[in-house]
């Protein structure tokens, strides 16, 4: 039977009562610490005899950890079994040195194993008490980090408060002395719970540590931040070691763990690591450089590791930068923004007979932004939506007004995916086309090949919507893509426009000659008419008429300009309407 902790702390001074004459302690003072002890409840109170080897800690320590009694006897091989082992040493050794007189103090921070074998961070204080003999006595506490939030109780791994503190304090005083520091994260790991639960998670996470812990050298620290992540720091106490090695040997030992499991369950890992002059860093910079590192590893298809690259970390901030602007903008009555338009003709006689519509944004802070810039942060801030509105909305009146001088005009207006997916497009287009009292056939929205994602079966009826309604849809960036026949189908394109750096590359060799040859031909096949883009040189224009394209659009026939512009260059030379 276990005793109850009142006989526990008797045995306990009955133990220690023989000692009382060494130290020059009563019995009764002795008593009083243990009085004291008694009453911490959120840390285990412990006496250890230097001398004697001797262990006394309160009952309740040996509920959570696998002490076998209240007083320990040669304690040494007793602390070897609850100590994580690569702890061992550095505890033993502090130990020492208030056994010999060193030192009067003992702080750490280290492992203990619990009862069920888990990892346990704790912190150990406490302070030597010398008696008149010279008999040394280490009284002091153990307090569970874990409870404080400063350890985690899954991988044993100290957590961001304690990393946090911890690299403070490095680069005040020694910043000199850090090599690098990589944040690593495990992909996917939220379809890991998802699907297996979250035991499997925590598994992971054990398993991730350990693999980490195995790779490193004991110098090296390792700390769990937030869900799936991880920090590794060196700070220059072992052997030099290049970054890139450790994260391809966390990749081995993390492919052969799974090989031992026979591929129960397999996961990889990505990295954002930073190293360099770390003067006059701080700790919130490390966050951010790390984390942007780990997020661009997993952008470019996780499983890999990506340095810290400035300036690339600048041009991400540039983009939060416009995001914040082009939201204001929008906010504003689309302030700034304006819509261009890019002459079509016929291939036949390069007569006018439409435009592209294309959006322009200049910002007081930026001035005039690419699209290539700006497209796609509105289309990722889901901004593209009312912008696109806008976009269709100014292009359908132009078209209406234009139509009175050339009958058979339309306008070609770009489509994003994002708005396909996420908006009511075939809504918006109805009421635009109903208000603006326009000719459904004189609107034709281009979807861009290059970024093409798979139709789902809404998607499909969109398009046939749209067809039902005399809208038609234009394959925009033809070859830039996946160059995929089978698109056309899908979409149901009237019509098919060759991107420019197809045409540039035709121009160069025959080789690609023929195959657009053979593309356009295809096209006709199916019934879709070929608009060629980015004609600028006459001898461009002669070249590839021979391919016999339907529409010309380029340069050569004019550049994207302001409604009022095109109205007065290509418009109002044709005659009053």
């Amino acid at each position: 039977m276990q005793p109850t902790p009142r006989r526990g702390w008797r045995a306990l001074v009955h133990k220690m009562s023989y000692l009382s004459a060494l130290q020059g302690m009563s019995l009764e003072q002795i008593r009083s610490v243990i009085e004291i002890m008694q009453q911490s409840s959120d840390a285990y109170m412990y006496i250890l005899d230097l001398n004697m080897d001797i262990y006394m800690l309160a009952e309740k320590a040996t509920k959570r950890f696998p002490f076998h009694s209240t007083v320990i006897e040669n304690c040494t091989e007793t602390l070897k079994k609850i100590i994580y082992p690569s702890d061992y040493e550095m505890v033993a050794a502090d130990i020492e040195k208030c056994r010999s007189g060193e030192q009067d103090n003992h702080t750490l921070e280290y492992r203990w194993l619990d009862r069920m074998g888990r990892v346990v961070w704790i912190s150990c204080r406490g302070t030597v008490v010398t008696g008149t003999e010279g008999h040394r006595l280490l009284i002091g506490s153990v307090s569970e980090l874990g409870t404080k939030a400063k350890a985690d109780n899954i991988t044993g791994l100290r957590r961001e408060a304690r990393f946090r503190l911890n690299m403070e304090s490095t680069l005040r005083d020694q910043p000199e002395t850090v090599r690098y520091l990589m944040r690593v994260g495990i992909d996917n790991f939220k379809e890991i719970n998802e699907k297996e639960g979250v035991e499997a998670g925590d598994e992971v996470l054990r398993e991730l540590a350990e693999c980490m812990i195995k790779t490193v050298d004991e110098s090296v620290d390792i700390y769990r931040l937030v869900a799936d992540e991880f920090m590794i720091v060196d700070t220059g106490k072992g052997e030099v070691k290049d970054p890139g090695a450790i994260y391809r040997q966390i990749q081995r030992t993390i492919a052969a763990t799974a090989k031992n499991k026979e591929y129960s369950r397999f996961y990889t890992v990505s990295a954002g690591v930073i190293e360099g002059d770390f003067s006059g860093t701080t700790v919130e910079e490390i966050m951010r450089f790390t984390e942007f590192a780990l997020n661009e590893a997993k952008r470019n298809g996780r499983n890999q590791m990506v340095a810290f690259d400035r300036a690339a970390y600048d041009v991400y901030l540039e983009r939060l930068d416009i995001r914040k602007l082009l939201r204001q903008d929008v906010s504003h009555d689309f302030r700034g923004f304006e819509v261009y338009y890019q002459p079509i003709v016929s291939a036949e006689d390069y007569r006018l007979i439409g435009a592209e519509a294309l959006l322009r944004w200049k910002n007081e802070k930026f001035g005039n932004v690419s699209p290539a810039v700006f497209i796609p942060v509105l289309e990722e801030s889901g901004l593209i939506i009312p912008v696109g509105q806008y976009v269709l909305w100014e292009a359908a009146r132009m078209c209406k007004k234009w139509k009175e001088y050339i009958p058979e005009f339309h306008i070609n207006v770009n489509l994003s995916y994002v708005q396909l997916y996420k908006s009511d497009m075939m809504r918006d287009v109805e009421r635009c086309i109903e208000e603006v009292g326009l000719d459904p056939e004189s609107l034709v929205l281009e979807l861009t090949e290059s970024g093409y994602i798979e139709t789902n079966d809404r998607i499909k009826e969109l398009f046939k919507d749209l067809k039902s309604r005399k809208i038609d849809l234009a394959l925009d960036d033809f070859g830039t893509g996946y160059s995929n026949m089978r698109y056309l189908k899908e979409i149901d394109a009237k019509t098919v426009k060759i991107d420019r750096t197809f045409v540039v590359q035709a121009l160069k060799n025959e080789y690609d000659y023929n195959i657009i040859s053979h593309i356009i031909d295809m096209v006709h096949s199916l019934g879709s008419a070929v608009c060629m883009e980015g004609i600028e040189e006459k001898e461009e224009l002669s070249k590839m008429m021979a391919t016999k394209p339907d529409m010309i659009q380029g340069y050569y026939f004019g550049k994207p300009t302001p409604a009022g512009q095109f109205e007065k260059e290509f418009l109002e030379t044709t005659g009053s309407p």
